[in-house]
């Protein structure tokens, strides 16, 4: 992004137009935005297409420049739709809404059609610039973006605890890509599913850990290993081939070492001729279906974006109109456009970006305001907006206030006078408020969400235990895709609860006193044993080629039976019966023990959840 906006900085300087030089600069530096904004596609992809579109978006509001009334209808629906599509991406969302912004803000500066001809010239030839410069090296690989997501699994799997966020983050990325039929795709979805199966092992190792220190010394180089392979698959390079077993290896240590050869194989190029569905999570379109109904969060986050959008732009245009065109000339969308940055569909993000953008705003509108005093020279000037735009690209991973204090100082530098910057300060401090108090009026309280989501994993997780169970008893070919699907759903399901109870923690306490924040972390813990003794019963059951015993489909179908009541009584605002906690058995090495110590724990933690619902849902 460096050197496309060099490039439109010094392209302008030759135009001997400061205007036309903004203008440019503006067109890459929102094409660079489009490349920087996370992407599954390759970033030329990402970067020409949504330029493209950008420029579509200028042309539009070129076309309404006369009739802004017809901005709010368009408003309404941009940001609706953006907001809905954040379940797929935040980085569809951000485009989506970047998209709608340049409609309203090319509509409220362009003064006549012929004026509007030239600005949309000059705003695609910086749109442009950025584009061609995604040609420049480093060169991106095809699927570099899947690979990163499978290199990063690997990368969780070494640092131990949880890797469901990551292995959903590389289902989700090479989903994207499921229909290339690319040999490359075929083979990072093989790495994610031995990914999987070497995090479900890793789990039954903890089990034994906690009840001996045999296993320690084993973990840290086990740690390396995995990342070697992380290293291996993001940079395609093949990791030294090296056993893990002890010298006395039992089954677990068997399969274990099995699937680390294997996820060798596969990134040493491995040809893998068919691409496996079965694990596939939800389309962008299913995702999006499910989330419009009222109830929905990111439909109630969608209807707060189309509110706020078209309360900012009316409240932008009221401040230009009372204060005169000289004092607040044509830019009333960035009331608008600090709404959609600031609102988010949790209260903590959405009040903490409201504080950090005001306070960076703040910052920035006081060093633009001195820049503005520098003399006027079209050589400093620029200077400065190349400076201006090193130090965001520097900084832009810091946080709001340095994000916003780079961004407002060079936004400033494009304006004439001390006058550019003390306004759009202004419009920034006033779409934060209105953000804040538009999310005030509809609220989405991740604690009000919490017992619901609850009720939805245990049941989908009691789900996932009734496949297993059925692909046991009566193996056949369906058998392993049904499991799959219902460990995904089940995996959805258990991060959706995460992250809700994580935000919760920034939400106002509950006026009945449930959830509170000890309860909150108590359930969440639970939660996450239930599900790591569940996948190791997946992962060391006898598979769609084999039957269990019975011992083990009686206790997986307790299991199942304890989770579907448990999640009856929270529907019904109950707290579970009063359960006595089972003992786990003692530490045995062969499979079969493995799986009772699983299912042995997993009973253990639903008793333990059933007592600390009783508390969250205040009826201990």
């Amino acid at each position: 992004m460096a050197v496309g906006m060099i490039v439109a900085t010094v392209v302008g300087y030759f135009l001997y137009d400061t205007e036309a030089q903004n203008l440019i600069c503006v067109g890459a530096f929102l094409g660079g935005i489009a490349a920087l904004m996370p992407h599954h596609r390759s970033r030329i992809v990402a970067a020409v297409g949504t330029g493209a579109a950008e420029v579509v978006a200028a042309s539009i509001g070129i076309l309404l420049h006369d009739s802004w009334w017809l901005l709010l209808p368009l408003i309404a629906v941009g940001f609706f739709a953006g907001g809905v599509v954040r379940v797929v991406g935040i980085g569809v969302s951000m485009r989506v809404l970047v998209v709608t912004i340049i409609v309203v803000a090319f509509a409220e500066i362009t003064p006549s059609a012929q004026a509007g001809a030239h600005e949309l010239a000059l705003f695609s030839g910086g749109v442009a610039i950025m584009a061609a410069c995604q040609f420049l090296p480093p060169f991106e690989p095809r699927h570099a973006v899947q690979r990163e997501s499978v290199a990063a699994l690997y990368d969780a799997l070494a640092a131990g605890g949880s890797y469901g966020p990551a292995l959903m983050a590389a289902d989700h990325s090479l989903a994207l890509v499921h229909r290339s039929g690319s040999r490359e795709v075929a083979r990072l979805t093989r790495l994610t599913e031995q990914g999987e199966h070497i995090g479900q092992l890793l789990h039954a190792l903890d089990n034994r850990s906690e009840a001996s220190t045999a296993d320690d010394g084993r973990r840290g180089e086990l740690a390396q290993v995995l990342s070697e392979l992380a290293d291996g698959v993001r940079h395609r390079r093949t990791p030294n081939r090296r056993s893990v077993r002890p010298a006395e290896a039992d089954g677990l240590w068997l399969a274990l070492d099995t699937s680390i050869a294997t996820a060798i194989e596969l990134i040493s190029g491995t040809v893998v001729d068919d691409v496996p569905d079965n694990r596939t999570p939800p389309t962008p379109f299913e995702l999006v279906r499910d989330e419009l109904h009222p109830g929905a969060p990111m439909f109630r986050h969608a209807v707060r974006l189309a509110t706020a959008g078209v309360v900012g732009e009316l409240v932008g245009r009221a401040i230009g109109f009372f204060a005169g065109p000289d004092l607040l000339p044509a830019h009333g969308f960035w009331v608008c456009l600090t709404v959609v940055l600031v609102l988010f569909p949790d209260y903590g993000d959405a009040s903490s970006r409201g504080i950090g953008r005001t306070v960076g705003t703040v910052i920035g509108a006081l060093a633009g305001v001195a820049i503005s005093f520098l003399p006027a020279n079209q050589v400093l000037h620029t200077v400065v907006l190349i400076v201006l735009l090193l130090g965001y690209l520097t900084f832009r991973s810091c946080g709001q206030p340095w994000t916003m204090m780079w961004v407002v100082m060079w936004i400033s530098t494009l304006s004439t006078g001390p006058l550019g910057a003390v306004t759009r300060g202004l419009d920034t401090v006033v779409g934060a408020a209105l953000a804040l108090c538009v999310y005030l009026l509809l609220p989405t309280w991740q604690r009000e969400r919490l017992a619901g989501l609850m009720a939805t994993w245990m049941r989908s997780q009691a789900d996932q235990i009734r496949a297993l169970r059925r692909m046991w008893a009566r193996p056949d070919e369906t058998g392993a895709a049904e499991v799959a699907h219902a460990t995904v759903r089940s995996r959805l399901a258990r991060l959706e609860f995460s992250a809700a109870a994580q935000q919760a923690r920034y939400d106002p306490a509950d006026p009945a006193g449930r959830w509170k924040d000890a309860e909150i972390e108590q359930v969440s813990r639970r939660v996450y044993e239930v599900a790591k003794q569940s996948a190791v019963v997946a992962a060391l059951g006898p598979g769609p080629d084999g039957t269990a015993d019975a011992e083990t489909l009686s206790a997986t179908g307790e299991l199942a039976a304890d989770l579907d009541d448990l999640a009856d009584r929270i529907e019904h605002v109950h707290a579970s019966r009063n359960r006595s906690p089972l003992q786990s058995t003692g530490l045995v090495d062969d499979a079969e023990s493995d799986i009772r110590i699983a299912t042995s724990r997993a009973a253990e933690a639903i008793g333990e959840l059933a007592a600390a619902l009783r508390y969250a849902l205040g009826s201990g």
